[in-house]
């Protein structure tokens, strides 16, 4: 038998999966496995910044497809007003946080600027360099206590992690990709008998690449039929 919750989006691979294993037998979706208990319940909190500067422009960019989009991407994973606002957030979370990140030039960013300014929380960073001894130990202590912080790339702890005492998940490095979005929700859908359910932190950029990726999360969570709400904030 094959169980999984996030199926792959492209009809192709769809297929190869059925070529494989089989036609699907029966399906019940996160909406109905919510609705009855069997997962916590789940609400997205989106927050919407809008910034003063936008990454610079060059002539060269033609000639390079990619080039726009890194240059995004480093802009907001330096960007300190940004990093600020995660930091906030998560000094005031009232129990468990992981905050999920897709690049170590960003998680060590965040790093600093947490263990400065979060001083009751307990702040760490998994990455791939850090030994399954040491992720376990994080992981019992997240069950265990309820002032922890964990920055982690989303590739590490997406899957395959099952941590029940976890009350906020923070997506920190944007993004579109269907199956990492569900697994990543997934992280904070295990019951516990002191959770209600689990905030999604969408912290959604107003600038070229990042706003299309925040466009395409919403009619995931729209499809999913999770509530969600958001909030603009200005630098």
């Amino acid at each position: 038998f094959g169980f999984t919750g996030t199926m792959p989006e492209q009809l192709i691979d769809q297929w190869n999966i059925i070529g494989r294993i089989g036609p699907v037998l029966y399906e019940r979706n996160s909406f109905q496995l919510r609705s009855q208990d069997y997962v916590a319940n789940v609400k997205v909190q989106v927050i919407k910044i809008q910034y003063k500067d936008k990454p610079p422009s060059y002539p060269g960019d033609r000639y390079d497809p990619t080039a726009k989009y890194r240059r995004e991407h480093q802009f907001l994973s330096k960007h300190k007003f940004r990093n600020n606002v995660i930091s906030k957030l998560s000094e005031k979370f009232d129990n468990n946080c992981l905050i999920m990140i897709d690049y170590i030039e960003h998680g060590e960013e965040l790093y600093g600027i947490l263990k400065e300014h979060c001083k009751n929380k307990k702040v760490f960073f998994i990455r791939g360099d850090v030994d399954v001894d040491e992720r376990e130990k994080v992981k019992k202590l997240m069950e265990n206590t309820s002032d922890v912080v964990c920055i982690a790339i989303s590739k590490i702890f997406s899957t395959g992690i099952n941590i029940k005492n976890l009350h906020y998940i923070v997506f920190a490095g944007g993004g579109k990709a269907k199956v990492k979005i569900i697994q990543s929700i997934g992280r904070g859908l295990r019951l516990h008998k002191d959770k209600k359910g689990v905030i999604i932190i969408d912290i959604a950029d107003m600038l070229n690449y990042s706003y299309q990726h925040y466009k395409k999360r919403l009619l995931l969570y729209k499809g999913e039929k999770i509530n969600y709400g958001i909030k603009k904030i200005t630098e």
